[in-house]
């Protein structure tokens, strides 16, 4: 097994800091109320699904290469859901949002899916 790709290290960083964002949208999220679960329910989906990614960019990554990019994907599409539903603020929408196709920029680097399917326990 060769070393570790320095793209797997960035696409792990910035899944990281997407997770870390969406869990502070969340805690800003809650006011006390009913009204605000739907809020902090879509910013927690979100934050799972960057840590998500972020787990699939370590050593012993748990998913096939080709797989990284399908769950970066969906939690960008989660991301769209958080903006049609008026969730979160705009700028965090938009930083999540661009943190969100920097993941499928790395998850679809074919060194990355290389890399991943060699190195994956089976």
């Amino acid at each position: 097994m060769s070393a570790m790709p320095k793209k797997m290290m960035a696409g792990l960083g910035i899944g990281l800091a997407g997770g870390i964002v969406a869990l502070g949208a969340m805690a800003y999220a809650w006011d006390g109320s009913l009204d605000s679960l739907t809020a902090v329910g879509i910013n927690m989906l979100i934050s799972i699904l960057f840590f998500a990614v972020a787990g699939c960019f370590t050593k012993e990554a748990p998913v096939a290469g080709n797989s990284i990019a399908v769950i970066s994907a969906v939690c960008f599409a989660t991301i769209v859901l958080a903006f049609l539903c008026d969730t979160t603020m705009f700028w965090v929408i938009l930083l999540l949002g661009v943190l969100a196709v920097a993941e499928i920029a790395v998850a679809c680097c074919p060194t990355v899916v290389r890399w991943v399917d060699s190195a994956r326990v089976a």
